[in-house]
């Protein structure tokens, strides 16, 4: 009966550390994709190089996280 009671307090744990797990990732990715909305926002206004490396190392950021970010895309008018 005990270990009925440990099995099933320690998949509660389990399950809650990866609702939390989830929950730090997607915060994550909203403060990351904030972040590169004003990098992106202060490129197009500047079109300085550090702006742009720094929209695409935002970029990577998600792509790690399992974002997607078309950066051919947001960069098309750059020559």
């Amino acid at each position: 009966m005990q270990e009925d009671t440990y099995k099933s307090l320690q998949e509660g744990w389990d399950e809650f550390l990866k609702g939390l797990a989830e929950y730090e990732k997607q915060f994550l990715i909203k403060e990351k994709e904030d972040l590169l909305l004003d990098a992106y926002t202060r490129w197009l206004k500047t079109k300085e190089e550090r702006d742009k490396l720094q929209v695409l190392n935002l970029a990577f950021d998600l792509s790690t996280l399992g974002v997607a970010v078309d950066t051919k895309r947001l960069f098309s008018g750059d020559k």
